[in-house]
């Protein structure tokens, strides 16, 4: 009969190791990660694997790959990390200090809106809880919205056109999308009075995979030949003179100024998006993400 396994401070620093190598796709690049050989990282995966008794993960010449059962412990690895910074946060916090990580996502290109208030809600946040450990990550709207929903996000900012049960969805900004091209595409010297929509067929388009086609004026006349999920890819094929791509009205600004890209059928060719605060809803919230949330209300102007 198989003894059961009661978690100790050892265990914990070598679910550390094994959570280093899965996130990092192997031994040598989490010998990078973590400043140590790779032999001290084999003999702490061999140990693990010893304690639990189950095989974590493949490596050899075929490469590095995690097992069936290494994936199952690393996805509880995770809950457990997850349960112990919750915990030091709540008896912190009983002392009058807030303390434990504080994971926040959200889209790229947002620093540049002067509506977007993270900076300051960030602000307000780390003047009163400066020992909270803040990791702030950019992704696409779909990869926060996962990581939210996994709980490796406490709080996401996105802009959603569908929503999920599991996450709690509050409106922050909206945002203004425009078509663009830049100075190098035919359509930048064309007459505005005669173009048409119809016309647009005719040149290649950047399309955002997680936009519905139900979201895009005309979006029967645009030929997607490109795929991108963040602004800086779509304004760099734009800036190509190759395609043709909606952008952040506030984002392209710079360009526009500098007589780089222009709107394409500006009365026409627009749709507005919404930023919003995204938390999962089936956990309770840490302190911390607690009181940011308060803040980013605040700052939105939303309290």
């Amino acid at each position: 009969m198989t003894s059961s396994i009661n978690v100790s401070q050892v265990d914990v620093r070598l679910l550390r190791v094994f959570s280093t190598v899965v996130e990092c796709g192997g031994f040598t690049p989490a010998q990078v990660a973590m400043n140590v050989s790779q032999s001290t990282i084999s003999s702490h995966m061999a140990a693990l694997e010893a304690r639990l008794d189950m095989r974590l993960c493949e490596r050899g010449r075929a490469g590095f790959r995690i097992t069936q059962n290494g994936n199952r412990v690393y996805e509880a690895a995770q809950r457990l990390f997850r349960s112990i910074d919750s915990f030091s946060s709540e008896v912190e916090a009983l002392r009058g200090r807030l303390t434990g990580e504080l994971h926040i996502a959200t889209i790229d290109s947002v620093a540049g809106n002067p509506k977007f208030a993270l900076s300051s809600a960030l602000a307000k946040f780390t003047r009163r809880h400066g020992d909270v450990q803040i990791s702030l990550h950019v992704a696409t709207p779909a990869e926060i919205e996962r990581a939210v929903v996994e709980g490796r996000h406490h709080i996401g900012i996105g802009a959603y056109t569908k929503q999920i049960s599991a996450i709690e969805y509050t409106p922050l900004l909206p945002e203004s999308q425009r078509l663009y091209c830049s100075s190098m595409h035919p359509l930048f010297e064309a007459d505005p009075g005669e173009t048409d929509v119809s016309d647009l067929a005719r040149h290649n388009f950047v399309k955002r995979p997680y936009v519905p086609d139900g979201h895009i004026p005309s979006a029967e006349f645009l030929n997607a030949a490109a795929y991108a999920e963040n602004m800086e890819a779509i304004a760099m094929l734009i800036l190509s003179g190759g395609f043709i791509g909606f952008l952040p009205e506030h984002y392209a600004a710079r360009w526009v100024a500098s007589g780089e890209m222009k709107t394409v059928l500006p009365d026409r060719m627009h749709y507005e998006t919404g930023m919003e605060l995204i938390l999962r809803k089936t956990v309770p919230q840490t302190l911390a993400a607690q009181y940011l949330k308060t803040d980013l209300l605040e700052a939105f102007g939303l309290a």
